[in-house]
């Protein structure tokens, strides 16, 4: 197991990714009909609901994105005090910097752990879209 995934699992267990869990069952609720047809489009044997959740996720890129640009602002948010106690108060170039270096990982961090709620959350999923 690589060392991102034990991250993310220790993450789920400890409940930390319980918002993304909600997130997700909404976001399939939502679509749902869209999902059931990238199924049945992609029709191979091994591509379940669940995969084809797991390929709109990836291409939509977010389920619930007030969320997900309100952790990224607590991130930042954070980058930013934590610089201030090393005497670094240029709030503005700290945003900037935060996002030149870290918001394309944080972004990929975050699709990975929804990835894994997905697995986690997959009889749910099924659930939702046999209705």
């Amino acid at each position: 197991m690589d060392e991102e995934l034990k991250i993310i699992e220790g993450l789920y267990k400890a409940g930390q990714l319980n918002s993304i869990c909600a997130h997700l069952l909404e976001f399939v609720s939502r679509h749902r009909e869209e999902i059931k047809a990238m199924a049945i489009r992609n029709h191979r044997v091994d591509n379940t609901v669940v995969d084809a959740t797991k390929q709109l996720i990836q291409h939509r890129g977010s389920i619930h994105l007030p969320s997900e640009m309100a952790d990224q602002i607590k991130e930042i948010n954070n980058e930013i005090w934590y610089r201030g106690e090393h005497g670094d108060y240029n709030r503005s170039k700290i945003q900037e910097e935060w996002a030149m270096r870290y918001a394309s990982m944080w972004r990929n961090f975050r699709i990975k752990e929804i990835l894994f709620v997905c697995d986690q959350k997959a009889p749910e999923i099924e659930t939702i879209l046999k209705g």
